[in-house]
């Protein structure tokens, strides 16, 4: 098991992040879309990694500035 506990973001939380509404975000997971960290379901709500969210943003930041 992991030490070091997992934070969870919400939908709204990566909309924020990414700058994207959460209408497009959801639309992206529901398709399970490439373009976007992969999320999870749980419920009725959209779940991702807070570490593949911020893996995605770097590796964004560096397809930008290469």
């Amino acid at each position: 098991m992991n030490d070091q506990a997992q934070s969870i973001l919400t939908q709204a939380e990566v909309a924020a992040i990414l700058r994207i509404p959460e209408s497009t975000l959801q639309d992206l997971a529901r398709r399970q879309h490439r373009s976007i960290p992969r999320p999870w379901k749980v419920g009725r709500a959209w779940r991702w990694l807070a570490s593949d969210v911020d893996a995605y943003v770097t590796s964004r930041g560096q397809q930008v500035a290469a």
